[in-house]
């Protein structure tokens, strides 16, 4: 029983980290979007982090006429309302005429970066970001969503590294917790993952999804007197988990 109880609490958790990362990805703003030629799209398969080279920076702007900042400036626009229609295509191709404008276009990357982060092309994505976080070094958010993009493709030892420079800048959200711990667990770091998980939880102690993994850790690693306890607690605060029940009841039998 204490076996199955193991495989079946491995086998959820990795649910809830998928169901945890499709409802982050789908709460993106769509506020902050943009690209560049087509040889931009490179990435290694290394695990460790990896340097961008001098010849990757992105352009500085005074390397661009005013005429072509404002006509990129105008393709960003038009961008932005097919986006607003979910018009990805229209979108993707107006931004790419964005950065062939003008490759000094900070917003033209991010806005691409963003969508093909959302279309689940990560390593595009991974590209821009990549060139991205060397002009602006301290952007949480770039930083996260490189480590998203990295996760998604699972290389997690350069999702890991991403994920604490977001961190080291802001730790207001408990999202970036959640997410650092669900890489670490996949590197079986698991004492610092349970920090991640707990410190997600005492940041959103209503959020369901931080408190059923942790439940779901403590049931996992024998845990079980911090499981049972709280389990409770969701089920009271949340009557209506059939899983957080089931769970509590699988626990209850397999330690009486």
């Amino acid at each position: 029983m204490k076996i199955f109880i193991i495989v079946a609490g491995i086998a959820v958790l990795g649910l809830i980290f998928l169901r945890k990362y499709l409802l982050t990805e789908k709460r993106i703003k769509l506020g902050s979007f943009f690209f560049r030629p087509r040889n931009l799209f490179r990435h290694e398969a290394a695990e460790a982090p990896t340097e961008v080279t001098a010849a990757e920076f992105i352009p500085m702007p005074t390397e661009v006429d005013e005429k072509s900042r404002a006509k990129a400036d105008s393709l960003i626009k038009k961008a932005d309302v097919h986006a607003g229609k979910n018009d990805e295509k229209g979108a993707e191709k107006l931004l790419i005429q964005a950065l062939s404008v003008d490759p000094s276009s900070l917003e033209a990357y991010k806005r691409l970066a963003y969508l093909y982060l959302r279309q689940g092309q990560f390593g595009k994505a991974e590209s821009i970001y990549r060139k991205l976080i060397v002009t602006i070094t301290e952007d949480p958010t770039l930083l996260s969503n490189l480590g998203m993009a990295l996760y998604s493709q699972q290389k997690l030892e350069d999702a890991k590294f991403f994920y604490r420079k977001a961190l080291e800048v802001d730790t207001q959200r408990p999202g970036r917790f959640f997410s650092l711990g669900r890489i670490l667990y996949e590197l079986s770091e698991f004492e610092e993952a349970l920090e991640h998980f707990k410190r997600a939880v005492a940041m959103d102690p209503s959020n369901l999804d931080y408190l059923l993994t942790l439940a779901h850790y403590y049931m996992n690693h024998g845990m079980h007197v911090d499981a049972r306890t709280l389990l409770e607690e969701i089920v009271l605060a949340f009557p209506e988990c059939a899983e957080a029940q089931e769970m509590l009841t699988l626990l209850k039998e397999s330690t009486s």
